[in-house]
C-alpha cells in the first residue's frame, strides 16, 4: 500500500517571541499512507500543520515533499507542487455553485497562457472543459454529483466538508491535508467520511496527513500516528500503540488515571 517517502520533516522548531509551539520535531509520511497527527489543545498540531502548509516558516529544521526543500515555499507555490488541504470549518464561497467551488481547486493547473485566456483560444477552451469534466467526476466519486448547480450555502456542514474535499483533488496532489475532518459532523457522517479518506488514499495514491481529535476516525484509518505533546513529538505508532502508552494517557487524561 505504501510507498517511498513523500513528506520529509526533519528537526523542525517554530517559536513566537518568547513562546515555543514545536520543538524538534521529527515525522515521515509515505506515498500511500495516512498519518494521523494527534495530541491535546496546545500541542502544537496546528503548528506544524501550518508549517507544512507554508503559512508559518519553521525557526529551525527543513521540510521536504519527495526530495525538495519546500521549508520556505509560500502556501500558492506549494499547491503547485502537489500540495492541497482542507479547513477545520468549510472555506466556501457560499453564493457560488458546488461545481464553481470546486473548480477554484484546479485553476493552478492550467497551462493555457493568459493571450489564449483572454480571447478564449482552442487550448483555454479545451483546459476548461476539461476542467469542468474533471470536477463533475469528483463530485460524483464523493457522492455529491447531484448537488453541482446547488449554491454551496444551502448544503448541509457535512456536504460542505466533502465539496472541500473535492475541491482540494482538484489539483491532483500528491499530498493531502486534512484539519479536523470530522469536526462538527455525526459519529455516523465521521465513519462515512472516514471511508471516503481510506478510498481516496488508495485511488488517488497520495499520502494523507491527518489532524483530528476524532480518536475514533483516526483509528479507523490511520496507518501510524504521531502525538505530540507541548510542542514536542511524544510516541509514534499503531493507533491501538499509541492509546495505551503511558505518556498519551497522562497527557489527555492526568496522571491519577
Amino acid at each position: 500500500m505504501t510507498g517511498t517517502c513523500l513528506l520529509s520533516i526533519q528537526a523542525v522548531s517554530l517559536a513566537f517571541g518568547g513562546v515555543q509551539a514545536l520543538s524538534n520535531v521529527d515525522l515521515d509520511v509515505e506515498t500511500g499512507a495516512i498519518c494521523g497527527l494527534v495530541g491535546p489543545n496546545g500541542a502544537g498540531k496546528t503548528s506544524l500543520f501550518n508549517c507544512i502548509c507554508g503559512y508559518y516558516t519553521p525557526t529551525a529544521g527543513r521540510i521536504e515533499l519527495s526530495g525538495r526543500d519546500i521549508t520556505h515555499s509560500p502556501p500558492h507555490r506549494l499547491v503547485g507542487l502537489g500540495v492541497a488541504r482542507t479547513f477545520q470549518h468549510p472555506v466556501l464561497l457560499p453564493a457560488k455553485t458546488v461545481l464553481e467551488n470546486v473548480l477554484v481547486g484546479g485553476h493552478s493547473t492550467l497551462n493555457a497562457g493568459a493571450l489564449s485566456s483572454t480571447f478564449w483560444l482552442p487550448k483555454a477552451r479545451q483546459e476548461e472543459r476539461a476542467l469542468v469534466s474533471h470536477g463533475h467526476e469528483l463530485l460524483g466519486y464523493l457522492g455529491i454529483g447531484g448537488l453541482a448547480n446547488r449554491e454551496a450555502g444551502e448544503l448541509s456542514y457535512g456536504g460542505q466538508k466533502r465539496v472541500e474535499l473535492a475541491r482540494a483533488l482538484m489539483s491532483r496532489p500528491s499530498l493531502l491535508l486534512l484539519d479536523e475532518l470530522a469536526s462538527g459532523l455525526t459519529h455516523e457522517e465521521v465513519m462515512v467520511l472516514a471511508e471516503d479518506v481510506r478510498r481516496v488514499r488508495t485511488d488517488f495514491e497520495v499520502g494523507i496527513v491527518l489532524v483530528e481529535h476524532h480518536m475514533g476516525m483516526v483509528s479507523a484509518i490511520s496507518d501510524k500516528v504521531v502525538v505530540l505533546v507541548q510542542g514536542s513529538k511524544v510516541v509514534e505508532g499503531t493507533a491501538a500503540a499509541v492509546q495505551r502508552h503511558p505518556v498519551v494517557i497522562e497527557a489527555y487524561l492526568g496522571a491519577a488515571a
